[in-house]
């Protein structure tokens, strides 16, 4: 079976989704990642064996504004599980106007966030189609149904939204192919147990609209001991695309579709800073050299009242640092014309300043807002994040739902910072995604550049810095993990605007991460194509997911995610018939790739780290080339310069 999507490489204009500018892209993509760390380390986890996962009863009841798939975690309780499995991801930067903060979300990424079909760019290059399939699924836990007759109006009700702010499910495939579809099944678990389909939907249509089902559970087959459901799509497994999403599940009897009326006032949408001009995170000396020009004037936040009639809606906010709360705002009270409809309310921050008792480094604290409400489900009425203050500059709120990229051989990008004092800039956080393919077989040079009347300037990389060809990283731990590359040189970066980017060695797009919850593209992000001086302003809206990271006080730092290699230097250099280099003996496994000086990659072959190591050089042409190890399995690329003679 073939999807709709697949894919034709050129350097001429490209569209997908209704989008771009010649050589500039905007792709669909999957991960996000509200609370990253947590998401992260949540589809990790093997479920624990002490857990119970017992029968549930009715009522059923799930709205993803609170973890419920399988976990180890034992600050989740174990009431909150619904469901068996872990191929769907709950988040909240996904959907568009979801009924409540979360949703469960289906597409082609399995549950490490890796793609259920994974091929090199090479690869998907000389297919014809992209592969299509079954992919994840979202299985009930059992149910205890025994003794409910058709009678007793047993009924699901489910809502489902396509695409979002992600990648929408096609209609149709190629050449008569089944389209992308949504499926629910209903398990019997008399005799052998069964699992039989009981509705379905194809691709198509709005894309931000969620859609409310009703399906009667009223055959005896179903209504027994130990009854279960469960959601499947299938789409292009490529990685995050066509993606689901799901909202408000509930079983429950003495239901009827006709008269059914919410209770319901919950939380929408996240929130993500309380700082000035777009930023998310920035450096904690840098933030205290001038906080009240960092802070914001006001926070804006969103609720929904699902139900018919007004209700009095008083919310508040709240800041805490190390587990105390430290400032509470006042209420706000919202209590007229408010029925069936999504609230946007702003307040003042009633001059709040992020501060600490003692003198740190850096500093983390958590925003809450919430309201008392007497509805159905309390627990969707609070949200929270976290502002981080670190090292490091941030535009986005660490969630990828799109990637970007560009076309073009040589082409650069760049994104604005503007440094609050001097400070020494050591490197980047970069965020690559896989979406339909792995760059991994591409390169670029990271760059920094000054100020020149809005747009990039000098390049502040030296010239030997332009040797230090990295690549794209991609782990399998968990998505929406950012990846530190450093500078081989730490730049000065004097006070006031400066950029950070890259220059990539051929016309594959590396698919950065785009977060399309936040908007710092539109004054921010700029490209230029090889052979034109001219900068150009991005189109895209969203924010490419880049961060500066400086020294910013902490002389001690090391990146805790950056794996250091111990490679010896190539000999003999020059050499003719072969390289010799020397790995570390821990037996990891390493790719090992010689490239020319223009970042083109030779040959690729795997290593493994248990001393010396050869390549064979007889074939190439006398000239200079580079030697570049990365580290499968920890992350972390070295590179070292040869002559073939």
């Amino acid at each position: 079976m073939m999807s709709m999507k697949f894919l034709t490489f050129t350097l001429l204009c490209c569209v997908l989704n209704g989008m771009v500018l010649a050589q500039e892209r905007e792709k669909n993509i999957s991960f996000n990642q509200q609370q990253a760390e947590w998401f992260a380390k949540e589809r990790t986890f093997a479920p624990r064996t002490d857990r119970g996962g017992g029968m549930l009863t009715l009522p059923f009841f799930d709205d993803f504004s609170r973890y419920s798939l399988p976990t180890n975690d034992p600050n989740i309780p174990a009431s909150w599980q619904r469901w068996s499995d872990n191929g769907a991801f709950i988040n909240n930067t996904f959907p568009i106007s979801p009924l409540t903060l979360g949703v469960a979300t289906l597409d082609g990424l399995q549950s490490d966030g890796t793609p259920y079909h994974d091929t090199l760019w090479f690869e998907t290059i000389s297919e014809s189609y992209l592969e299509w399939g079954q992919a994840d699924t979202l299985t009930s836990l059992p149910i205890d149904l025994d003794g409910y007759t058709a009678e007793d109006s047993v009924f699901l009700y489910f809502h489902f939204e396509k695409g979002g702010l992600g990648n929408a499910p096609d209609e149709d495939g190629i050449l008569g192919a089944q389209g992308d579809s949504l499926i629910l099944e209903f398990y019997t678990p008399l005799q052998a147990g069964a699992w039989m389909r009981a509705w379905e939907v194809q691709g198509g249509g709005a894309v931000d609209t969620f859609q409310g089902v009703w399906l009667h559970i009223n055959d005896p087959l179903f209504l027994q001991s130990g009854f279960r459901f469960r959601f499947k799509n299938y789409c292009t497994l490529h990685g995050a695309l066509d993606h689901w999403h799901i909202d408000y599940v509930m079983i429950e009897s003495d239901l009827h579709p006709n008269t059914y009326q919410f209770d319901e006032v919950a939380a929408e949408y996240p929130l993500n800073t309380l700082l000035n001009f777009g930023y998310t995170s920035m450096p904690w000396t840098h933030f205290e050299s001038n906080p009240s020009l960092y802070m914001a004037d006001q926070l804006t936040y969103y609720n929904r009242n699902l139900g018919p009639s007004d209700e009095n809606i008083a919310t508040r906010w709240n800041v805490s640092y190390e587990g105390t709360q430290i400032f509470e705002g006042d209420a706000d009270v919202d209590g007229q014309n408010n029925a069936n409809s999504e609230r946007v309310r702003t307040v003042g921050l009633q001059n709040f300043e992020y501060s600490t008792p003692t003198t740190v480094d850096s500093a983390s604290f958590q925003v809450c807002v919430n309201f008392n409400q007497t509805d159905a489900h309390v627990f969707n009425d609070t949200t929270c994040f976290v502002q981080k203050f670190s090292n490091y500059y941030a535009y986005d709120d660490g969630t990828a739902e799109r990637a970007y990229g560009i076309e073009n051989a040589g082409g650069k990008v760049a994104v604005k910072f503007n440094a609050a004092i001097p400070d020494t800039l050591l490197g980047y956080y970069m965020y690559f995604i896989p979406i339909q393919y792995l760059a991994t077989d591409q390169s670029f040079i990271m760059q920094v550049w000054d100020d020149n009347s809005g747009q990039p300037g000098n390049l502040l990389t030296s010239d030997f810095d332009n040797f230090n060809y990295s690549i794209p990283h991609y782990f399998e731990s968990g998505p929406d993990l950012f990846v530190y590359y450093s500078l081989v040189n730490p730049v000065f970066i004097d006070q006031g605007d400066f950029y950070v980017g890259y220059v990539q060695q051929s016309d594959v797009s590396l698919n950065m991460g785009l977060d399309k919850n936040t908007s710092a593209n539109a004054t921010k992000l700029f490209y230029q194509l090889q052979g034109n001086s001219t900068w150009n302003p991005s189109s895209i809206v969203g924010s490419v997911m880049i961060r500066p990271v400086f020294k910013s006080g902490l002389p001690e730092w090391v990146n805790v995610e950056e794996h250091m290699i111990n490679l010896s230097e190539v000999f003999p250099n020059p050499a003719q018939e072969q390289i010799n280099f020397t790995l570390p003996a821990d037996h990891n496994k390493y790719e090992c790739s010689i490239l020319d000086i223009t970042g083109r990659i030779i040959r690729t072959t795997s290593c493994t780290g248990n001393g010396m190591t050869s390549m064979d050089i007889s074939d190439l042409a006398p000239a200079t080339y580079l030697l570049r190890v990365s580290d499968v399995q920890h992350g972390g690329t070295v590179v070292r310069r040869f002559v073939a003679e």
